[in-house]
């Protein structure tokens, strides 16, 4: 049931254009994404982060079973042709709203901070 707070996003997948998938932890969220009241947020979420859409909402989307919603924290962009060379140092630790080509998909991107935090 979808929550009368948030509001769908309308993504626009391209032929020939980068994919942007969004992640929690290391879970893949590839079924739709809402924006979320702030406050709602942090209520149903304490102490994680999100992506803030703009000064009022954040980001949420489902996994591939719908469970859900949850929290976005990393924001991928895939590129369409991507090297798909090793996952390193660089992909782990990169930006959580940075753009990937290893062959994990964006899976690893950013995550390295994602997990610091949770420890």
């Amino acid at each position: 049931m979808q929550e009368k707070t948030c509001e769908r996003l309308h993504n626009v997948q391209c032929e020939g254009m980068a994919n942007v998938k969004y992640f929690f932890r290391d879970i893949e969220l590839p079924n739709r994404a809402e924006y979320m009241p702030n406050a709602e947020f942090a209520t149903r979420f304490p102490g994680e982060k999100g992506i803030a859409v703009d000064s009022f909402k954040k980001l949420v989307a489902y996994a591939a079973d719908w469970s859900g919603p949850h929290p976005v924290q990393r924001k991928i962009t895939y590129k369409s042709f991507p090297s798909r060379h090793e996952c390193n140092a660089r992909c782990m630790n990169g930006r959580h709203d940075g753009a990937c080509e290893c062959q994990c998909g964006g899976r690893n991107h950013g995550l390295g901070a994602i997990l610091q935090l949770a420890n």
